[in-house]
């Protein structure tokens, strides 16, 4: 897909038919939330999985897998040319690459500085912001934003820096900024319904 001509996506395909959705950015975040939340069992997170479609439709392993992909923003392209190898992912998973390096609720006030900082967007008053659009806007936000500072610090491996002070001062950045376990990665999401 080429987003300079091309619409973002508001429905997925579900067994060959286009399904409408939500598109708005507000409703993902919840969903994450959703998906987090221990006290709902997963017969409850089915059922507000299908407010997410517009269009009737019978919520299965086939919705649910189109809904994924789409909160991933995972298109066909982007598989073909990005999907890694099992050994990557293997590897990737050994590495703890998977650790969530940020959290929609606890880094609100540094995503919210930020995309007012680079882009004028005040997050709690605008009307409508497709989820794929928050989602480029989020990864393009400047480095030196406070959201993607405490990115690059939650990422940083320890065991990688040589210099000991500099360790100390990296470890000492990332316990006060650690965010709490029961994070979800997008490697979670993904899994959620498997």
């Amino acid at each position: 897909m080429n987003f300079f001509y091309e619409a973002f996506p508001d429905s997925v395909c579900v067994r060959g038919e286009e399904i409408s959705i939500i598109t708005d950015f507000r409703e993902y975040i919840r969903l994450l939330d959703m998906l987090k939340c221990e006290e709902l069992n997963d017969t409850q997170k089915t059922e507000l999985l299908s407010e997410y479609f517009l269009d009737e439709i019978l919520i299965d392993e086939e919705a649910i897998a189109a809904l994924t992909e789409f909160v991933l923003m995972d298109t066909e392209e982007k598989k073909t040319e990005e999907d890694p190898s099992e050994d990557q992912k293997d590897q990737e998973e050994q590495d703890g690459s998977q650790k969530n390096l940020f959290s929609y609720e606890i880094d609100y006030p540094f995503i919210l500085s930020g995309f007012l900082r680079d882009y004028g967007i005040d997050l709690e008053t605008v009307d409508y912001l497709h989820w794929w659009k928050f989602r480029m806007l989020f990864d393009g936000l400047s480095e030196d934003t406070e959201i993607k500072q405490r990115i690059m610090y939650r990422g940083i491996n320890l065991s990688d820096i040589k210099d000991q002070d500099e360790r100390k001062r990296v470890s000492r950045i990332q316990r006060k900024i650690q965010l709490p376990m029961e994070a979800l990665t997008d490697y979670d999401i993904g899994n959620a319904f498997a």
